[in-house]
């Protein structure tokens, strides 16, 4: 079976397209889900890929790709802000406690998102994506370890072989 080429390595400026999508998608005020082509109004079109969505899907370790119930709309979301609990409100910019939120009307609690992510957080996920680039990169290099092995046997042997090639002609 033959490998495929990481993500990462696809393309030389995916690594940068992941840490400005987590910048952004990270600590973005208003919504924590958008559709793929809402965030590139935040984040311009990727250097890496044709659109955002395809880095969404191409990097499930930091992005969740979601299909919206009954329609062909799809959700792009960091999945760390996307696993924590609706009760931001961007207009207050705090979390509201679940009495606050009991208080409000249904129109009022739709308009609840997932909270920013902390600076702290966005740092752990930029320092994961480096990582696993620089994995990746290790990988790679390792898949040719018999480059140095076999490209010097093969010049000795032909050495040799050219040696006792003008040895037998010079007799």
């Amino acid at each position: 079976m033959k490998n495929k080429l990481s993500p990462y390595l696809a393309h030389e400026g995916r690594l940068a397209d992941i840490i400005a999508a987590i910048q952004v998608m990270g600590t973005y005020p208003k919504f924590a889900s958008r559709e793929p082509q809402k965030w590139e109004d935040k984040l311009d079109k990727p250097t890496s890929a044709a659109s955002w969505a395809e880095i969404c899907n191409e990097h499930p370790e930091f992005f969740r790709l979601r299909e919206s119930n009954g329609s062909d709309r799809r959700w792009a979301s960091l999945r760390w802000r996307w696993a924590l609990d609706e009760d931001y409100d961007p207009d207050e910019g705090r979390s509201l406690s679940q009495d606050e939120i009991n208080r409000l009307t249904d129109q009022q609690r739709r308009k609840l998102t997932r909270a920013p992510l902390e600076s702290s957080q966005i740092e752990t996920l930029i320092d994961a994506a480096i990582s696993l680039h620089t994995r990746a990169i290790e990988y790679e290099r390792q898949k040719q370890w018999w480059v140095p092995v076999v490209i010097p046997a093969v010049t000795a042997l032909i050495g040799a072989g050219l040696g006792f090639v003008g040895a037998w002609l010079g007799k």
